[in-house]
């Protein structure tokens, strides 16, 4: 009975205990690696180029806890600068303290949201231990962001005939700033819709956040220019909420459709006739079948004394709006057909909103105050999430803080003949930087 009554731990004590053990595990494991790298490098760089100077001790925290190894500093004799040759071959830089896959889960929690603040707990209570406070989260989420402005675009572009572009404006409240709030004007951009099982993606999507003090639309073309290649007969159909800033558009680019956001009309036209059923139903089915002509028609037959009181100076204004914008009602797509494009499997615009409730989520709830950084650092934080990326576009193939990264073959010595050691009757460890070594003198020695 003794040997059944034994006290067991818990699931989630076993699992905890588990976890931390391999924390520790890979801490060691990780500095034996890198050391033995580090270590690597050392043997095989060039060594009329990379003179050794030092080792020195680093700690990087990590998801697995707190690493600490040594890693050697070289001399560069052709750049006249100390270098760490493993942190270019990892392209990392050890003064950062945190490696970069715990800086992106952090920053992608905070874009996540609620808070910084409860970025930091949700860290803290998956790693046992507090890796970052929430201002050391924020700091490095802009510091991403902004380099985002640096980083080179990609060599190669992409052709498209028609591009498909959901603008809108984003209001955020400000901190500290002679403006209570600012618009934060972006630009999605996709090149058409695939199926997934049964659900509908974008395909390609890119977001544009404007960031300059310049015209929105020519920032917008200036991003058009670096990841596409386009020509005069690139079509741009553009969708947008009727702000006057959106319809500009038009005047930018040579073949452009713009469209009147049927989401936002809807939305106007059941708050003036949602209390109107029949006028209502007639109005929606004209909107859904893309038909500007009947759409005004039925809207001009509503008698102004059907319309709530305190609503009708209001409506007034909106039938006049709709009349003024009665050619951006149509269906983009009888215009393209027209030009003898396939329209086969375009579908109605009309995404900006849902893509915009997620920044909104993020900026707008509980009440936030922002300064045009952090705001504009947030936003590029959720765009990068979006389009499922890294946030400052940090790649191992791409700069190593925007300098050119070095290939490892660049830090090792070039081969001149293959060594055959004692079957050529050298021993090289007498020959060389190691026959001072206690290998070398050993050596020697039994030599007499």
């Amino acid at each position: 009975m003794r040997e059944c009554n034994t006290e067991f731990p818990t699931m989630k004590e076993l699992e905890t205990l588990l976890f931390r053990k391999l924390q520790e595990q890979f801490a060691a494991g990780m500095a034996r690696l890198l050391e033995s790298l580090d270590e690597c490098l050392m043997h095989q760089r060039d060594h009329s180029r990379y003179r050794l100077k030092d080792q020195r001790e680093v700690q990087i925290d990590t998801i697995f806890g707190t690493v600490r190894f040594k890693r050697r500093l070289y001399q560069d004799r052709v750049k006249g600068r100390h270098v760490f040759l493993l942190d270019q071959m990892l392209a990392f830089d050890g003064r950062e303290k945190l490696s970069p896959f715990l800086e992106e889960v952090a920053t992608k929690f905070a874009s996540q949201g609620p808070s910084y603040r409860d970025s930091a707990n949700r860290l803290e209570a998956l790693l046992g231990y507090r890796a970052l406070s929430h201002e050391a989260i924020r700091d490095k989420l802009i510091a991403r962001a902004e380099q985002e402005a640096n980083v080179l675009p990609e060599a190669t572009r992409r052709v498209a005939h028609v591009l498909f572009v959901e603008v809108d404006g984003l209001y955020t409240s400000l901190q500290r700033h002679h403006q209570r709030g600012m618009e934060n004007r972006m630009a999605i951009v996709h090149e058409g819709w695939e199926r997934n099982g049964s659900r509908v993606s974008l395909k390609y999507k890119r977001h544009y956040l404007h960031t300059t003090k310049g015209d929105f639309w020519e920032g917008f073309g200036d991003f058009l220019v670096r990841h596409y290649d386009m020509d005069e007969n690139t079509w741009l159909v553009v969708n947008g909420d009727g702000a006057k800033w959106i319809g500009e558009c038009e005047s930018y680019f040579h073949r452009c459709i713009y469209t009147l956001d049927r989401f936002h009309v809807a939305r106007e036209l059941r708050r003036f006739l949602g209390h109107l059923p029949k006028a209502w139903q007639t109005v929606r089915q004209a909107l859904a079948a893309f038909d500007s002509a009947a759409l005004l028609a039925a809207v001009e037959s509503v008698p102004e004394e059907k319309i709530r009181e305190e609503n009708r100076n209001e409506w007034r204004k909106y039938v006049a709006y709709l009349r003024q914008h009665r050619r951006h009602l149509i269906d983009y797509r009888e215009v393209l057909r027209e030009a003898g494009i396939d329209t086969t499997g375009m579908r109605p615009m009309g995404s900006a909103e849902s893509q915009m409730r997620v920044m909104a989520k993020r900026t707008k709830r509980g009440g936030y105050s922002w300064s045009v950084r952090g705001v504009q650092a947030m936003l590029q934080a959720i765009i990068a999430r979006q389009e499922g990326r890294r946030l400052g576009g940090q790649t191992k193939e791409e700069a190593f803080h925007l300098q050119p990264m070095i290939r490892v073959k660049d830090l090792l010595r070039e081969v001149k003949e293959q060594a055959k050691g004692y079957i050529n009757g050298v021993i090289r460890v007498l020959h060389g930087p190691y026959q001072s070594s206690p290998t070398g003198l050993a050596l020697k020695a039994l030599r007499g």
